[in-house]
Formats: C-alpha cells, structure tokens, sequence
C-alpha cells in the first residue's frame, strides 16, 4: 500500500515508523531539520509545503492509496486532502484541532474536502479515557470485533488474589487470557509457568462475560455501586468524558474548572455533572470538596506540570485511581514512575485511532499498549491452509495467539483449539517480535 503522509511532527513520525514495515510511505514537510529524525526510516521525505500541488505530486500522491494530513495547522491539513483528492484517489485522513472543523462530517462538507475521516485528537481522547473509567480498576481497555473482543490492563494490587501464584494455578474463566505482563519497565508473553508478581500490570483478552469474573479476581474496586469521578479541567475534552459518562449513566461526576464562563458554558451543556468553579491545583478546596473519596480523578488541564500537580494532589487525598493528561510524550513514563496510574496522550490516542483504519494485506495493527512496547496485531489465515492445533504452531517467542475469530464466532484458544483457513487471529507481541510474527503468519500456507 501507497501512504503519503502530511507533516513530520510527532504525530507523522509515529504513523510513519508504525507503517513504513510494510508500506510504501512518503512524507512532507517543509522543514528541513525534520528530514533527519526520518533517515533510520525507510521512507521517502519529501520537502516543500503540502498545500502545493507540485509537492504532493513529487511524493507520489497520485498514485498514493492513503493520505494522512496531520500537520499542526488545521487549515493546512484540509488543502492537503482537497489538493490530493484531486490529482488521485486516496483515502484521506484528516487531523484537526478546533471542534468547528468537526461539521466536515457532513455530506457538504466530504463532497468539498475530499475528506474520508476527520480526527480530532482530543475526542479520541475523551473515548479512550471514558472506556477506561468504565471498567473498575483498569488501566486501559479496547474492545475489537465489534466489541465481541476486550481487552483490558490491570495492576495487581495488595487485595488482589492472583500475586504469588503461577498462570496455570490460576485457573481464569474459560474465553480469558492473560496475553502480556509488564514488569518494571520490561514487557513479556507469559505461559503456564510464569509467577505473577504485586504490582505487575497485566494485559488480559477476553470476552465481555469472562472479563467481568476477571476484574473481580484482580481488584476490590469492582462491584455494583456507581462510581464517583472527579474532572479536573473543563476544556473540550473534559466536556467530552463527562458527557459520554452522562450518557452511560454509571457514575457521578464532578467537574472542577478555573475559569466561570467556561464553567456556565459546561452547566448548560450537561444535566446530571455537579459544576465546580475553582482551580484544581487548590489543595484546600480538593479537600473541602471531598475529592478524596473520588472513584477515579481525571486532570485534563492542558499543561502537563498542572495535571501532575493536580493528580499527585489526588493520590495524596487518597483517589484509587488516577488518570493523567500528557502532551508531551516524552513525559508519559516520568508520569507512571511518580504513581500516576494512567498517562495518556491526546496524539497517541489519534495515531492509535488511524492506525487501526488503514489495512494491510494479511495483517492489520489493531492497538498499540505500554507506549509502544506491545503490539495487537490482526492476522488473516489464507486458502489452502492446513488446519493444526496451537500447540502444533512455532511462531516467535513473545508472541501469543489471544483470539480467533472464525466468521462471527469468537475463540480465546486453549492449545487443542485449531486454527484454519479463512480464520482471523488477533494477536499479541512485543514491538520487537512483530516483524517476525507478521513474516510467520504470512507463510503460514507455506508451511503446511
């Protein structure tokens, strides 16, 4: 596959490293120190603007399959996709900052633009924290195949029972699987004889019903009672976490927000939130308020020190669970080793989001966890493939099959489970072994 992308910045060099394994990909941007940072890549960097048309012709959009404009300039970004609309048929994926621009929607709007997705980072982030608070105790969730798949991310805490006892003994409800277990800062595939360990952070796949028995395994924090949540930040994408939990109608939220106009702006907008005006760094009005007792405190401030004042403020009070907006991705592990629980970022979110929606031949990525070091991948089983038990199957080391999808019947697979023609394997790895997992999978017909 053909994939240009629009911008070297932290968002097209993610794209790019995750992509260029497998696809042609080439990259604008008209900043010649950013051609560095891409030469350990293999992709073709083009320099100029991307609202040229001569530009975009050298990188070969007309010829391109996909084109991603994520550019720091949301105006920028949607000349891109026009321009390329134009000179080929790529399927465009643009990146915007402003919520205005979310009206491109609309059927107007993609017959002007040349527009197949718009992606608004922040909403992206407002879904993936909102999934997150939902399930009790996580410290991350997706679900794939149309939600007949999750998975989920736990620490194992003091009051949990698996600590001290091997996979094997375990005895996890049949369709669960622990797929990966990160240690420290290492991250590995663990089998029957592996020992879990207090404080280990464990990445389990399963379905819905299995899932639910699980997290009444790993945490106390599960259980019938509605959650209490805390927002600290009102902007667009607290606006957004607490509308989508109003919508659930699971929890009780607060929001704490500085400013009063923006605080009237969100109690017109939101029915059941308790609205608070006051800045969420304040220790005495956490305390006055009682946010201690919160479930689960949120800080999406838009300022990376704030959020870590406000949710370390949190921790000492006593919240369980603490999630963290981070804008720089180089502060997401300082986060995590000073006790933040969950560390997002609003572009991590939004690369995760595209990556998903552009397939590869045999293998698609389906999420990205531990800020890069794993991998689910999505593999397909090809024609004239000879059926054989897992157990019979070599692939690499840090790697395990956590699903197999078999048209709309879903496996999580034991070793006498067989895989098949035609089948979908969802697949976990470690960012290293991805590589040789997708080549295996690739001449798995070869190897029969």
């Amino acid at each position: 596959m053909r994939i240009t992308i629009v911008g070297g910045g932290e968002i097209g060099f993610a794209i790019s490293q995750a992509l260029s394994i497998e696809h042609e990909v080439s990259v604008i941007d008209r900043a010649a120190d950013v051609a560095e940072r891409f030469e350990a890549l293999d992709v073709q960097f083009v320099r100029g603007r991307a609202t040229s048309p001569g530009v975009l012709e050298r990188a070969g959009v007309a010829q391109a399959d996909v084109l991603v404009a994520c550019t720091g300039l949301d105006e920028v970004n949607i000349v891109a996709c026009a321009i390329a609309s134009r000179l080929g048929k790529p399927r465009t994926f643009c990146f915007v900052s402003r919520e205005e621009f979310l009206g491109l929607h609309d059927d107007k709007g993609l017959d002007q633009f040349g527009i197949d997705r718009v992606v608004w980072p922040e909403a992206q982030l407002a879904s993936d924290i909102e999934r997150i608070i939902r399930v009790p105790g996580a410290l991350d969730a997706e679900t794939f195949v149309d939600g007949a798949i999750q998975m989920v991310e736990y620490r194992l805490d003091p009051e949990s029972e698996l600590p001290g006892r091997s996979i094997a003994e375990l005895h996890l409800p049949h369709g669960s699987l622990i797929v990966a277990v990160r240690r420290g800062d290492a991250v590995f595939i663990p089998r029957g004889e592996s020992t879990l360990a207090f404080d280990d952070r464990i990445v389990v796949i399963g379905t819905p019903e299995a899932l639910r028995d699980v997290t009444e395994r790993v945490t106390v924090a599960a259980g019938a009672r509605r959650q209490r949540v805390t927002i600290i930040g009102g902007g667009a994408v607290g606006l957004r976490i607490a509308t989508l939990l109003e919508a659930a109608d699971a929890t009780d939220v607060t929001v704490i927000e500085s400013d009063p106009g923006r605080g009237e702006a969100l109690a017109g907008r939101l029915r059941r939130t308790l609205i608070l005006n006051g800045d969420g760094t304040d220790l005495e009005l956490l305390e006055s308020e009682d946010v201690g007792r919160s479930d689960v405190l949120v800080s999406v401030i838009d300022n990376d020190e704030r959020n870590l004042f406000a949710s370390l403020l949190g921790r000492q009070l006593g919240v369980r669970r603490i999630i963290t907006r981070v804008s720089k991705r180089a502060n997401l592990r300082l986060f995590e080793h000073v006790g933040i629980d969950v560390a997002v970022s609003a572009r991590g979110a939004a690369v995760a989001s595209v990556l998903h929606q552009i397939q590869g031949s045999t293998t698609r990525l389906l999420a990205v966890v531990e800020q890069g070091a794993g991998r689910i991948l999505e593999l397909d089983i090809p024609e004239g493939y000879v059926s054989r038990s897992l157990r019979d199957l070599a692939p690499p080391l840090n790697s395990i099959v956590g699903a197999i999808v078999r048209g709309t019947h879903v496996v999580i697979p034991r070793g006498a489970d067989r895989i098949q023609a035609g089948d979908r394997l969802i697949v976990f790895t470690t960012h290293e072994a991805a590589d040789q997992v997708r080549k295996y999978f690739a001449n798995v017909k070869s190897q029969s």
